[in-house]
């Protein structure tokens, strides 16, 4: 199979183009509570990740393979959204080829998401976790994770019920590409990257993210003090989905500049 055939990406809508990269264990309907006013102003581009929805696997993960397969399907001088992991790889695609993404945004992502002294995140033990539950009970374990994203906000048990509602029926994700991505995010360091891009970035925290900690915020401005910053007050890890006209507006006042 040729690359341009491993990655699935369905376009909708019309204007500046818009490509949105989902997070780990789940795949692009995930951003269908954004869609349909989204696509009212800009042409979206939404990529299921090698491996998840209906896109085939890589041979090897890295942010490098899962970015150049990207690449392939989306159109240049394009912003790039990223929720978690697509977070992760959008910021590593924005340092890499700033010829080619005019804009990104970073929802609920980080350069770094496991902890250190100095650095807010989870820790280590919580990726090892998920990557046993993934080979000993994929489904029951995917859906604790579901379940994670709209931990602690006010509209947690609606925000759950959707999303698990919307994946159910969608594609499950390739076993390689779980276990490959529990590693990126466990093990990725692009600290030094975020530092040096170049293209305008705003990048956006919920409130009570478990995941990537709302202190995050504050490192993520001494890296990169020229980036613009917005923390969603009701959400947890997926603003998108708690508060989803606040998060489009938020992205069309930026993106369409």
């Amino acid at each position: 199979m040729s690359i341009e055939q491993t990655v699935y990406c369905r376009v909708t809508g019309e204007g500046k183009d818009l490509v949105l990269l989902h997070g780990w264990g789940v795949n692009s309907v995930v951003w269908e509570p954004v869609v349909e006013l989204l696509s009212q102003h800009f042409r979206l581009h939404l990529v299921d990740l090698p491996g998840f929805g209906r896109s085939a696997p890589l041979q090897e993960y890295s942010l490098q393979t899962i970015v150049d397969a990207v690449l392939q399907v989306v159109p240049d001088s394009a912003v790039w959204c990223g929720w978690s992991l697509g977070g992760l790889t959008a910021a590593y695609a924005g340092h890499k080829y700033p010829q080619k993404i005019q804009k990104l945004i970073l929802v609920s992502a980080s350069p770094k998401f496991v902890s250190e002294e100095n650095w807010p995140g989870v820790e280590s033990a919580v990726f090892n976790n998920f990557k046993s539950g993934v080979e000993n009970n994929c489904d029951k374990t995917l859906a604790r994770f579901i379940g994670l994203q709209a931990m602690g906000c006010v509209s947690a048990r609606k925000d759950t019920v959707m999303l698990k509602k919307l994946l159910a029926s969608s594609e499950k994700a390739q076993l390689t590409a779980l276990l490959s991505g529990l590693d990126l995010l466990s093990e990725c360091d692009l600290r030094s990257e975020f530092r040096h891009i170049k293209i305008p970035c705003l990048s956006l925290f919920g409130q009570f993210d478990s995941l990537v900690p709302v202190q995050t915020s504050r490192e993520m401005l001494r890296l990169l003090p020229e980036s613009e910053q917005k923390v969603f007050e009701n959400s947890s890890h997926a603003p998108f989905v708690s508060e989803s006209d606040d998060f489009c507006t938020a992205v069309i006042n930026f993106a369409s500049d």
